[in-house]
C-alpha cells in the first residue's frame, strides 16, 4: 500500500460516515460508546465505566464546552495544530484529503476537532459550539499566553533535541540569555503541567529534561551520556539557531553533506530523491554515533552496490567526514571536530578525527566480509 492510500485509510478510520453535522451534541449522538468512552477518559469523568450512552454524551457535551477547557487545548496546540484551527475556526467545515492523524489527533482527542467521510472525501470541522465559546475568550490576552507558552517549549524542545539530557537550570538560563522577560523555574514547572495531556518527545525528572530515548529501558545509556559530558561545555547559537533545533528533523546542511550527496549521485546513484533519503539517513545515524558498519548498511538497503574498490576508498572518508561535522549528543551539541575528539576521545597528532570504523575499514582484506553488507567475502563482492 502506497502512502497516499495508507494516508486515506487511517483517515476513514477516524471519521464520522455520513453527512457533515456542525452541531456538536449531534456529532457526539453518532459516535460509538468506544469513542465516546475514550473521551470520557481524557476528560477524566468520574463514573464513566457506568455510564450508558446517553449520559455520555450528555456530560461530556458540558465537559467539552466549557471555555477554560477550551482554552487549555488551544494553548498547547502545536504550530501545525494552530494552522488547522484557525482555517476551521474561519468555515463552517473545510474539505481536504491531504491531513493526517497526526495533524488533528490531539484535537480530536479532546473533542473538539471531527472529520466525516463523504463520498469519498474528507471533511474536517470544529463544531459550533466551540466556536463560540473561543470566541469569548479574550483573546490579545490568550494569544500572549499562547506565544509564551511556546516559546518555552521550543526552548525545551531544542535543548533536548541538541543535548539528549539537559540540567532544567540550564534550559532556563539559556532561555533567559536570549530572551528579555525571564524564565522562572515556577513557569517552566507551569508549562510542564499544561501540556501533561499532550504526547511529548521528552520528560522532566528529577530536575533534567530527558529525550524519550531514554526509557526506563535505557538507564545504563543515560547514565553514561550524563557521565561522558560532565566535563564539556555546550553548543548554544543565537536565538534564531538554537530555536531551529526545536523541530526533531532539524540539522545544519553542511558542506560535508553536500560533498557526500555529490559523490554518491554522480558515482553510485542517478535518483536524486533516493540519494537525499540516503544521505539524510547517514546524518541521523552519524548524530546517533552508530558504527561505520550500520551506516554502510543504508547503502545495502536501497541496493546502491560500490563496484569498484575505488568507490569504496572515496566513500568512507567522505562518510568519516560527515561525521565529525555532526551534532551530537555526547558532546552536548557540539561536533567531534569542534572539540577535536572522536567518539573514543582519541585523536592522532594532526588533530584529525576518526569515527570508529569497527569491521570497515578504507583496507578491506580480500578475504574479508565486505564492507556494503551483502555477507559475502569481499573478494566475491565489490572487490572483484
Amino acid at each position: 500500500m502506497d502512502f497516499a492510500k495508507e494516508l486515506e485509510a487511517l483517515n476513514i478510520q477516524h471519521a464520522i460516515k455520513g453527512e457533515v453535522r456542525t452541531k456538536l451534541k449531534d456529532n457526539l449522538q453518532v459516535l460509538t460508546k468506544e469513542r465516546l468512552s475514550v473521551l470520557a477518559s481524557s476528560y477524566e469523568l468520574p463514573g464513566r465505566s457506568k455510564m450508558k450512552k446517553q449520559d455520555l454524551v450528555d456530560a461530556l457535551y458540558h465537559h467539552i464546552m466549557d471555555v477554560n477547557g477550551v482554552r487549555a487545548a488551544l494553548l498547547i496546540a502545536k504550530a501545525k495544530d494552530w494552522e488547522l484551527i484557525n482555517r476551521l475556526l474561519k468555515a463552517p467545515y473545510v474539505q481536504d484529503d491531504t491531513l493526517y492523524p497526526g495533524m488533528y489527533m490531539f484535537l480530536m482527542e479532546k473533542g473538539l476537532l471531527y472529520s466525516f467521510y463523504k463520498e469519498e472525501k474528507m471533511y474536517f470541522l470544529i463544531p459550533e459550539e466551540i466556536k463560540e465559546a473561543y470566541r469569548s475568550i479574550p483573546l490579545k490576552a490568550f494569544l500572549e499566553d499562547r506565544d509564551r507558552l511556546q516559546l518555552i517549549l521550543q526552548y525545551i524542545n531544542a535543548s533536548v533535541n541538541l543535548y539528549g539530557i539537559c540540567p532544567q537550570d540550564k534550559v532556563i538560563e539559556i532561555f533567559n540569555s536570549q530572551n528579555k522577560r525571564q524564565l522562572t523555574e515556577t513557569e517552566l514547572y507551569d508549562v510542564y503541567a499544561k501540556i501533561s495531556s499532550k504526547t511529548q518527545t521528552w520528560y522532566l525528572k528529577n530536575g533534567d529534561v530527558i529525550d524519550v530515548y531514554f526509557d526506563y529501558d535505557n538507564n545504563d545509556e543515560k547514565e553514561a551520556l550524563l557521565e561522558g559530558v560532565k566535563d564539556k561545555p555546550y553548543y548554544i547559537p543565537d536565538k534564531q539557531e538554537f530555536l531551529k533545533y526545536a523541530e526533531s528533523d532539524y540539522f545544519e546542511k553542511t558542506p560535508q553533506l553536500a560533498s557526500l550527496y555529490t559523490y554518491i549521485s554522480q558515482h553510485l546513484c542517478k535518483d536524486k530523491l533516493l540519494v537525499e533519503s540516503l544521505v539524510d539517513d547517514i546524518q541521523l545515524a552519524c548524530s546517533m554515533e552508530e558504527p561505520l558498519a550500520a551506516i554502510m548498511d543504508e547503502f545495502e538497503r536501497r541496493n546502491i552496490r560500490f563496484n569498484k574498490k575505488e568507490q569504496l576508498q572515496a566513500i568512507v572518508p567522505l562518510i568519516i567526514d560527515v561525521y565529525n561535522h555532526t551534532r551530537i549528543w555526547s558532546n552536548r551539541g557540539h561536533t567531534p571536530a569542534e572539540l577535536g575528539l572522536s567518539s573514543s576521545q582519541t585523536t592522532n597528532n594532526n588533530n584529525v578525527i576518526y569515527l570508529d570504523q569497527q569491521a570497515v575499514s578504507v583496507k578491506v582484506g580480500r578475504n574479508e566480509p565486505c564492507p556494503c553488507g551483502s555477507g559475502k567475502k569481499y573478494k566475491k563482492c565489490c572487490g572483484q
